[in-house]
C-alpha cells in the first residue's frame, strides 16, 4: 500500500508541473511583447531553490533518482525536467548578460574620445550582445520544444498514480489548468484512460474522498454532479441522500436530516462501501428522534 506521505509527494510534483508550465508560457509570452525582464525569469529558473522549475528538478531527484522502485516513465520525467531546467539557466544567463550589460555597453558606445583599443573592445561586446540575443531566441524555443514534451509524460505520471487517494479532488479542483494544456477533449480523454466512467468516476471518487474527510455538503454537490450523469446510478444517489443527511445534522436542521437518512436507508445500493456507511445511517436514524424530542422538551 502507498503511504499517504508518498501520495502527498506524487500530488506537490503534478502541482508544481502546472506551475512550472504556467510560467513558462507567461514568459514566452512577455517575451513576445518585448516585457519579459531577469526578474521574472528568475521565479521560473534559478539555482537558490527559489524558482518553480528547481523545486520541481529537486521533486523529481528525491523521488525517482535513488530510488528502486521509480518505473521507467518515473525516471525518464527526471531527465526531462533536468534537461529543461539546463537549458532554462542558459536562457536565464543571456537574459542577464542583455538586461545588465546591453545598456551599459550602448551608453559607451556613445563616449566621445575612445582609443583604438576601446572601440575594439567595444566591437567585441557588440558580437557577443548579438550572440546572446541569438541564443535567447533559441533557447526560448528549445524550451518551448521541451516543455511540450514535459507535459505529454506529465499525462503518464497522473495515469500512473491513478489509485492516489489524493488524485481526484486534485483532478477536479484544478480541471481549468488541465484544460488550458491539454483542452477540454484531451482533459476529457485522460479521464477517459484512467476511469471506466470517465469523469462520473472521478466526480464520484472526489466525493467519496470529501465523505470520507467529512466534508459533507462538498460530497454531496459532488454526488449530485454524479447523478445528472448517470440518472440510473443507485450508489451515487445514496451517498448524495447520507452525505445530506449528515450536512444537515451538523447545521441543526434535524427534521430535514432524518427525511433525507430515511431516503438514503431505502435506496437498493449495494456494495462494501455502501454497506460501512449504512451502519453510520443506521445509528443516525435511531439517534435523530430522541434528539429532536429532548430539544422539544428543552
Amino acid at each position: 500500500m502507498v503511504s499517504l506521505n508518498l501520495e502527498k509527494k506524487q500530488i506537490d510534483l503534478i502541482n508544481e508541473s502546472l506551475c512550472v508550465y504556467a510560467t513558462c508560457n507567461e514568459c514566452m509570452e512577455l517575451h513576445r511583447t518585448g516585457n519579459l525582464g531577469f526578474s521574472r525569469v528568475d521565479g521560473f529558473v534559478d539555482d537558490r531553490g527559489k524558482s518553480c522549475l528547481y523545486r520541481l528538478k529537486q521533486m523529481c531527484h528525491d523521488l525517482f533518482r535513488n530510488a528502486d522502485e521509480a518505473g521507467y516513465k518515473e525516471k525518464f520525467y527526471d531527465i526531462t525536467v533536468g534537461y529543461i531546467f539546463h537549458e532554462a539557466m542558459k536562457l536565464r544567463e543571456n537574459l542577464y548578460q542583455l538586461e545588465y550589460y546591453k545598456p551599459q555597453y550602448a551608453q559607451l558606445n556613445n563616449t566621445d574620445g575612445l582609443t583604438a583599443s576601446e572601440k575594439k573592445i567595444l566591437h567585441e561586446f557588440d558580437v557577443h550582445i548579438n550572440k546572446a540575443e541569438k541564443r535567447l531566441n533559441d533557447e526560448l524555443k528549445q524550451v518551448k520544444i521541451i516543455l511540450r514534451e514535459l507535459v505529454a509524460q506529465l499525462k503518464d505520471l497522473i495515469k500512473l498514480y491513478r489509485n492516489n487517494y489524493l488524485l481526484p479532488r486534485f483532478l477536479l479542483d484544478n480541471e481549468k489548468s488541465f484544460t488550458r494544456i491539454y483542452g477540454a477533449r484531451g482533459y476529457r480523454e485522460l479521464l477517459g484512460e484512467m476511469y471506466e466512467k470517465g469523469k462520473a468516476t472521478l466526480l464520484s471518487r472526489a466525493a467519496l474522498s470529501y465523505l470520507e474527510s467529512q466534508y459533507y455538503e462538498m460530497a454531496a454537490h459532488l454526488f449530485r454532479k454524479v447523478m445528472t450523469l448517470d440518472t440510473h446510478d443507485e450508489r451515487a444517489r445514496f451517498f448524495f441522500l447520507y452525505s445530506s443527511a449528515f450536512n444537515l445534522y451538523f447545521k441543526n436542521r434535524l427534521s430535514r436530516a432524518l427525511g433525507y437518512a430515511n431516503r438514503a436507508a431505502s435506496t437498493a445500493a449495494a456494495g462494501d462501501d455502501v454497506e460501512r456507511y449504512r451502519l453510520e445511517l443506521e445509528n443516525l436514524i435511531s439517534e435523530l428522534p430522541k434528539e429532536m424530542s429532548r430539544r422539544r422538551k428543552r
